[in-house]
């Protein structure tokens, strides 16, 4: 078997992984990353309201 060597210092060497770990890595990491997503959409949507209540109605409105 011929081995060859990338760039960054990989090969092309064939890992130890399963088909189904692949599979299950690949199920999960996407519902952490739409986890995370949404998590900050969150916390924007929450600093903004508390800006919009705790600054701009206490100022009134504009003349």
């Amino acid at each position: 078997m011929t081995v060859t060597r990338q760039h960054d210092g990989s090969t092309d060497e064939p890992d130890d992984l399963k088909e189904a770990d692949l599979e299950r890595a690949l199920r999960l990491v996407p519902r952490g990353a739409a986890a995370l997503a949404g998590l900050a959409v969150a916390l924007i949507i929450v600093g903004w309201l508390l800006v919009y209540l705790l600054v701009f109605l206490p100022r009134g409105p504009v003349n």
